[in-house]
C-alpha cells in the first residue's frame, strides 16, 4: 500500500511538472520573433512620427493609406500623394526604420524641403519617384549611388539644383532614369555609361553644360534619349551611333555644334529625330536619308547648308518634316511628293530657289506647309489645289510670279494664308470665297490688279485681311461688311477708289483700320462711329471730302487717327476731345476752317498734333502748351492766323514747320537762335 502512495505521489508530482513546463512553453517568444516585433514596432513609429497620416492611433501601421507591407509584416511599398500639410518634408520620415522598403512612390505630393542623404540606405529599394514636386529643392547626394538595386529613378518636375554625382553610375540595375525639368548644372558624368541596362533616359530642361559624353555609347539597351533645353556644347560624338535600339532622341535647344555625325544613320529604328535649335553646320550626312523608320524629323534653327537630296523620298514614313531656319540652297526636289504621310513640312527661312514642284499635290495628308522667306520663283502650281487637308499655307517673302490660281479655292480647310512679299500679278482669285474657313489672307507687297471681288464677303471667320501695296483698283465693295469677326483691315496703298462703303460699320471687332494710299472720295460715313473697338484708323492720303462726322467721338479706345492730305472741309468737331486715348492726331494738309477747339488741350494722352496746311483761324488753346508728350503740331503761316497770349512761345514752332522741318531735332538751336536774332 505504501509503495503504491509513493508511486501516485511522484507520478502527480512529475505530471504538474510536465503541465507547468507546457504551460510555461506557450508564453514564450523566440528570440528571432523578439527582433521581429522590434522591428516592425520601429517601422509603425517611424511612420506615426511623420505625421504624415491622421488617425494613425487607431490603425495599424499595414493598413494605413498607400501603404503596403510584405507577407512578415514588414513595410515594402510606400505610395502617398497627399499628406497633412504641415509634414510634407521628407526628412520627417525615419528612413533607417524602413530597410524593406522596396517602391517608394511620392510623386506630385507637394513634398517640400531637401532629399535627405537617409534615402540612400534604403538598399532594397527598385522603384523611387519623387517627381512633380515643384518645392523639393538642394542637392542629388551621392548617396543616391548606394541604391544599387534601384531599376526606376524618378526627380523630374522638381527644384534640385547642382550637379549629377558620379556615383549614379553604380546604379548598374537602372531601367528608367528621369531627371527632368530641375535645375541641374554642371556636366553630364561619364559614368552614366555604366547603366547598360537603361531603357529610357531623360534629362532635358536643365541647365546641363559640355559635352555630351562618348562613354552614351555604351547604353546598347536604350531605345529613350532626351536632353533637351540644356546648355550642352561641342560635337554630337559619332559613339551615338552606336544606339541601335534608339527609338527617339530629342537634343534640341542646346549649343551643340560642328557636323552631324554619319554614323546617325546606324539608328534604324529611330522614330523621332530633333536636332531643333543649335549651331550644327556642314551639309546633313546622306546616312539620314536612309532612316526609313523616321516619323518626326527636326533640324530646324541650325546652320546646315547643302541641298535637300532626292533620297529624301526614302522616308516615306515621315508625318513632321522641319528643315526651317537654316542655310540650305538648290531647288525643292520632286522626290519630296513621294512623302505621302507628311502631315506638316517647314523648310522656311532657307536659300531654296526654282520652283515649288508640282509633285507637292501628292502630299493628301498635309495640314502645314511653310516655304516662306526663301528665293522660290515661277508660279504657284495650280495641283497646289489638290492639297485639300491644308489648315496653313505660307509662301511669304520669295520672288513667286504669276497669277494666283483658282484652284486655291479648294483649299477649303485652309485657316492661314500667306503670299505676302513676291510679285504675284493679275486678279484676286475670286475662288476665295469658297475657303470659309479662313482667318488669316495676306497678299500685301506684290503687284496684284483688278477689283476685290464682291466673293470675299462669304469668308465670314476672316481675322486679319492684308490686301495692301498692290495694283488694286476699283471700289470696295459692300461684302466687306459681312466680315464681322474682321480684327485687322489693311487695303492701303493701292488705287481703289469710290466711296467708303457704310457696311463698314458692321465690323464692330475693327481694332485696326488702314485704307491710306488711294483714290478714295466722297464723305466718310457716319457708320463708322460704331466701330468701338477701334485703336488705328488711317485714311490719309485719299480724296476724301465733307465734314469730320461727330460720330467719331464714340471711338473711346482710339489712339491713332490720321485723315491729313484729303479734301475734308468744316471745322474740327468739338467731340474728338473726348477721345483721351489718343496719342496720334493727324489732320493737316485739308481744307478744314474754324477754330482749334479748347477742349484740345485735354487730350493728356497726346504725343503728335498736325493740324497744318488748313484753314484754322483764332487763338492757339492754352492747355497745348501743357502736353508734356507733344511733338511741335503744324501750322501752315499763309493759311493759318493764330494769336492770343500763347503766340508768341510758339512762334519758333511755325517757323521750324516751314523752314526746317525735316531737321528739327539737329538744328533746333539755329533755329532759335535765328528767331532771336
Amino acid at each position: 500500500m505504501g509503495n503504491d502512495t509513493i508511486s501516485s505521489s511522484i507520478y502527480f508530482v512529475m505530471l504538474l511538472a510536465i503541465s507547468m513546463a507546457a504551460c510555461v512553453s506557450s508564453f514564450a517568444v523566440p528570440s528571432s520573433a523578439k527582433s521581429s516585433s522590434s522591428s516592425f514596432s520601429a517601422e509603425a513609429e517611424a511612420l506615426l512620427n511623420s505625421g504624415w497620416w491622421e488617425n494613425f492611433s487607431s490603425t495599424k501601421h499595414c493598413d494605413l493609406g498607400g501603404i503596403t507591407c510584405n507577407t512578415a509584416g514588414s513595410v515594402a511599398q510606400m505610395e502617398v500623394h497627399s499628406f497633412n500639410y504641415s509634414h510634407r518634408s521628407l526628412s520627417n520620415m525615419n528612413w533607417s526604420s524602413l530597410p524593406n522598403l522596396e517602391y517608394l512612390d511620392l510623386s506630385d505630393s507637394g513634398l517640400i524641403g531637401g532629399i535627405p542623404g537617409e534615402i540612400g540606405t534604403l538598399s532594397k529599394l527598385t522603384y523611387l519617384d519623387l517627381s512633380f514636386n515643384f518645392r523639393l529643392h538642394g542637392v542629388l547626394l551621392p548617396d543616391l549611388g548606394n541604391l544599387t538595386q534601384l531599376v526606376h529613378l524618378h526627380l523630374g518636375g522638381t527644384d534640385i539644383r547642382g550637379p549629377i554625382p558620379s556615383t549614379i553610375g553604380n546604379l548598374r540595375n537602372l531601367i528608367h532614369l528621369d531627371l527632368n525639368s530641375n535645375n541641374l548644372s554642371g556636366s553630364i558624368p561619364p559614368e552614366i555609361g555604366n547603366l547598360k541596362n537603361l531603357v529610357k533616359m531623360n534629362l532635358g530642361f536643365n541647365h546641363l553644360q559640355g559635352p555630351i559624353p562618348s562613354s552614351i555609347g555604351n547604353l546598347s539597351a536604350l531605345t529613350y534619349l532626351s536632353l533637351y533645353l540644356n546648355q550642352l556644347s561641342c560635337s554630337i560624338p559619332p559613339e551615338i551611333g552606336n544606339l541601335k535600339n534608339l527609338v527617339q532622341m530629342n537634343l534640341a535647344l542646346n549649343h551643340l555644334q560642328g557636323p552631324i555625325p554619319s554614323s546617325i544613320g546606324n539608328l534604324s529604328a529611330l522614330t523621332y529625330l530633333s536636332l531643333y535649335s543649335n549651331q550644327l553646320s556642314c551639309s546633313i550626312p546622306p546616312q539620314i536619308w536612309n532612316l526609313k523608320s523616321l516619323v518626326r524629323m527636326d533640324m530646324g534653327s541650325n546652320i546646315l547648308n547643302g541641298s535637300i537630296p532626292t533620297s529624301i523620298g526614302h522616308l516615306s514614313n515621315l508625318t513632321f518634316f522641319y528643315l526651317d531656319l537654316n542655310q540650305l540652297n538648290g531647288p525643292i526636289p520632286c522626290e519630296i511628293g513621294k512623302l505621302e504621310n507628311l502631315v506638316e513640312l517647314n523648310i522656311a527661312l532657307n536659300n531654296l530657289d526654282g520652283s515649288i514642284p508640282p509633285s507637292i499635290a501628292k502630299l493628301s495628308v498635309l495640314t502645314y506647309l511653310s516655304l516662306h522667306s526663301n528665293k522660290l520663283n515661277g508660279p504657284i502650281p495650280p495641283s497646289i489645289g489638290k492639297l485639300s487637308a491644308l489648315t496653313n499655307l505660307s509662301l511669304h517673302s520669295n520672288q513667286l510670279s504669276g497669277c494666283i490660281p483658282q484652284e486655291i479655292g479648294n483649299l477649303k480647310s485652309l485657316v492661314y494664308m500667306d503670299m505676302s512679299f513676291n510679285v504675284l500679278n493679275g486678279p484676286l482669285p475670286s475662288s476665295i470665297g469658297n475657303v470659309s474657313s479662313l482667318t488669316y489672307w495676306s497678299l500685301r507687297s506684290n503687284k496684284l490688279s483688278g477689283c476685290i471681288p464682291s466673293s470675299i464677303g462669304h469668308l465670314s471667320h476672316l481675322n486679319f485681311l492684308y490686301l495692301n501695296s498692290n495694283k488694286l483698283n476699283g471700289p470696295i465693295p459692300h461684302e466687306i461688311g459681312k466680315l464681322k469677326y474682321l480684327f485687322e483691315l489693311n487695303i492701303s496703298l493701292n488705287n481703289l477708289d469710290g466711296p467708303i462703303p457704310s457696311s463698314i460699320g458692321n465690323l464692330s471687332y475693327l481694332t485696326h483700320l488702314s485704307l491710306h494710299s488711294n483714290q478714295l472720295s466722297s464723305s466718310i460715313p457716319a457708320e463708322i462711329g460704331k466701330l468701338m473697338s477701334l485703336v488705328e484708323m488711317d485714311m490719309s492720303f485719299n480724296n476724301l471730302n465733307g465734314s469730320i462726322p461727330d460720330l467719331i467721338g464714340n471711338l473711346a479706345n482710339l489712339a491713332h487717327l490720321d485723315l491729313r492730305i484729303n479734301l475734308l472741309t468744316g471745322p474740327i468737331p468739338n467731340i474728338i476731345c473726348g477721345l483721351k486715348n489718343l496719342k496720334v492726331l493727324q489732320l493737316s494738309d485739308n481744307l478744314l476752317s474754324g477754330h482749334i477747339p479748347g477742349q484740345i488741350g485735354g487730350l493728356c494722352r497726346l504725343e503728335y498734333l498736325g493740324l497744318g496746311r488748313n484753314d484754322l483761324i483764332g487763338a492757339i488753346p492754352s492747355g497745348l502748351t501743357y502736353l508734356p508728350q507733344l511733338e511741335p503740331f503744324l501750322f501752315k503761316w499763309p493759311r493759318t492766323e493764330i494769336h492770343g497770349s500763347r503766340a508768341g512761345t510758339m512762334c519758333y514752332v511755325v517757323f521750324i514747320s516751314l523752314c526746317f522741318d525735316a531737321f528739327l531735332a539737329e538744328h533746333m538751336e539755329i533755329a532759335e537762335a535765328f528767331l532771336e536774332g
